[in-house]
């Protein structure tokens, strides 16, 4: 009821406002997917995406995924300023990894080898990505499991459309860090094609913090190898075939402890896909099939020898149809089926989820996104899940728009194969866990110049899985397994950002978020407030500077007691140079640049100021 009411006092409002509203003529240049699967402008979507495009990615030299998603609003990245090969936790509006989709091209990563589904970001480098757009909320409607807080889409670079083209590159810096990479790509009349190759390593630092400083701990390292091939064909005119095949391999020296140091203690982990995308265009639309193949492998070495591997096939088909001028409908199917091959479990489980989505696009203003899904699931009962996201675009005067927005849904989180069956900690009785979203805000446009996105946002999390321990009479810890918990999570805030170019040559960026949870130490390490600000400057035609800062507020060290890591602050430097008509590029930067001292996890110790430099060549 509660659902029901919301949406119609926004489209009572919209309505109000349609007669002085007109957008059919705005173009901010910019398409965003995620939000609906169905490439729309960014003003007509009933969410805030944010997107880190290629021009941010260019000059971004010597950092990663991870640390361009620790700089995006109500994001927290945890174990990227630790050791290079530090476990990675993500955590969007307070949600644990979990909750949160990884997409590559479209496609969902999970993870079938882990406790929880969710994809390792330390296995992608950034040279393969073309841009990434972050949508917070209950995505379940169109992606499925795991997008109960936020989805993170990362496209890769596409192929040339030149016959030949190509790129080598060579990076360092601190820790040892050491970096090659080379690509290349091109296209002909009905064939495209595109292979790269990178190589990383570092010498590190001792992952775990010592107390006796007459004792120097280890250095830990890390290497990471991926090669990655794209490919298309256009057999017909309206029927094309896009292949892509990856293998990634990182290893890292690890520490088990907190203050512990460990000798000769690895994790090797690897993983291979295969996908095939056949697309068929047709008047109105198009069908496109997603199938891909994944097959994961971790192995730990001397600190708690073990060995993980699974399997990942997914399926999924779909069309997209135009119903008339002023709507579009997604429906399909999404098939997964994932496998435990690990010598502790060896089991399987199969999803089956339909879907529809619907866009409303008047060209007054008024869009109104709504979907359903249901999910099937080969080990417990149906679940329905449901979108509701209406907005209206007003036009204030020739150069400035307003939207206000709504958005309520329904999402969920399968039990993993390790939940459900290990032998020692298992519990085959899980059912899924259940959030439910609701978010309004606006968003104001005054053409390229300036952005400013404005959200407040809720989510209920229930029948959320935690491993539960159990003691004996004198306290010694004897067992435990995964149970559903009763009771509800809560956790509400506000977020907002803003994208100014007052200038040709400057740009400037600005962001704040703020969150409040109904229990704070379910929370831990996870900050109530974070703020950041960039300034990007073109020197001239050829060199680019860029100043950044992020704030990382007060949390629990802990979901074990009252103490509260500090604060911290970080500022990073970095400068990009072309020669050669832009063929030839160079890149320095300075990240930690006040050399900030700061906890990100208890016992383990944080990179002070480092630095990377690096040159490549586009052929």
């Amino acid at each position: 009821m509660m659902k029901t009411k919301l949406t119609l006092i926004l489209l009572a409002f919209c309505t109000s406002v349609i007669a002085q509203t007109k957008s059919d003529t705005t173009d901010l240049g910019e398409f965003v997917v995620t939000g609906t699967r169905i490439a729309i402008p960014v003003e007509k979507s009933g969410k805030t995406i944010y997107k880190i495009d290629h021009l941010r990615l260019k000059n971004s030299g010597g950092k990663t995924v991870a640390d361009l998603l620790n700089e995006v609003p109500a994001v927290q990245v945890d174990g990227n300023f630790s050791n290079p090969g530090a476990n990675l936790e993500y955590y969007v509006r307070g949600a644990r990894s979990k909750y949160t989709l990884v997409l590559i091209d479209g496609v969902p990563m999970n993870d079938p080898t882990g406790i929880s589904l969710f994809y390792d970001l330390r296995y992608l480098p950034l040279n393969q990505v073309e841009s990434i757009e972050i949508l917070k909320g209950g995505l379940s409607t169109l992606y499925g499991s795991n997008a109960a807080a936020g989805v993170i889409n990362i496209q890769l670079k596409e192929n040339a459309e030149e016959a030949l083209s190509g790129n080598v590159g060579f990076n360092s810096g601190s820790f040892g860090r050491l970096g090659l990479n080379a690509s290349v790509s091109g296209s002909s009349d009905r064939l495209d094609y595109g292979l790269s190759l990178s190589r990383e390593s570092f010498d590190g630092f001792s992952a775990a913090e010592g107390t006796d400083p007459t004792v120097n701990f280890d250095d830990d390292g890390f290497e990471k190898t991926n090669l990655l091939f794209k490919g298309g064909i256009e057999i017909s005119s309206p029927f094309t075939l896009d292949v892509i095949a990856a293998y990634d391999n990182f290893q890292a020296d690890i520490d088990a402890f907190a203050f512990t140091d460990e000798l000769d203690a690895i994790s090797d982990n690897q993983q291979f896909r295969i996908g095939l995308q056949p697309r068929w265009d047709f008047e109105n639309g198009n069908t496109q099939l997603k199938f891909q193949y994944v097959s994961n492998e971790r192995i730990f070495e001397n600190a708690f020898p073990s060995t993980f591997k699974g399997e990942n096939i997914q399926l999924d088909l779909f069309n997209e149809i135009e119903l008339g001028q002023f709507a579009k409908a997604l429906f399909g199917i999404n098939i997964q089926s994932l496998t435990d091959n690990s010598a502790e479990v060896s089991t399987d489980f199969t999803i089956a989820d339909p879907y529809v989505s619907v866009i409303f696009d008047s060209e007054e203003g008024m869009n109104l996104h709504v979907g359903l899904r249901l999910n099937t699931h080969s080990d417990y009962a149906n679940e329905l899940l449901t979108t509701v996201n209406p907005s209206v675009l007003i036009q204030l005067d020739d150069t400035k728009w307003i939207k206000p927005f709504l958005s309520i849904s329904n999402a969920y989180n399968t039990p993993s194969l390790f939940q459900l069956n290990s032998p020692f900690f298992g519990n085959a009785e899980l059912t899924p866990e259940k959030t439910n979203s609701y978010e309004f805000g606006t968003a104001f446009y005054a053409k390229k110049e300036l952005t400013i996105n404005m959200a407040f946002f809720r989510r209920d999390e229930q029948n959320a899985i935690d491993f539960v321990s159990t003691f004996d009479d004198a306290g010694n810890f004897v067992g435990g397994n995964y149970t559903n918990i009763s009771g509800t999570r809560q956790v509400q805030g506000f977020e907002t950002d803003l994208t100014w170019n007052p200038k040709e040559k400057l740009s400037l960026t600005a962001n704040y978020s703020n969150l409040a949870t109904n229990n704070d130490a379910l929370f831990a390490r996870i900050p109530k407030e974070k703020y950041g600000f960039g300034i990007s400057y073109l020197v001239d035609q050829t060199s680019t500077a860029s100043l950044r800062y992020n704030y990382t507020g007060e949390r629990l060290a802990s979901p074990f007691g009252t103490v509260a890591l500090e604060s911290y602050g970080l500022l990073d430097f970095s400068i990009r140079k072309s020669f050669l008509d832009q063929r030839l590029a160079v890149f320095t930067s300075i990240n930690n640049l006040l050399d900030e001292a700061f906890v990100g996890v208890v016992g383990f110790n944080t990179m002070g100021r480092n630095y990377a430099f690096g040159i490549s060549y586009d052929f």
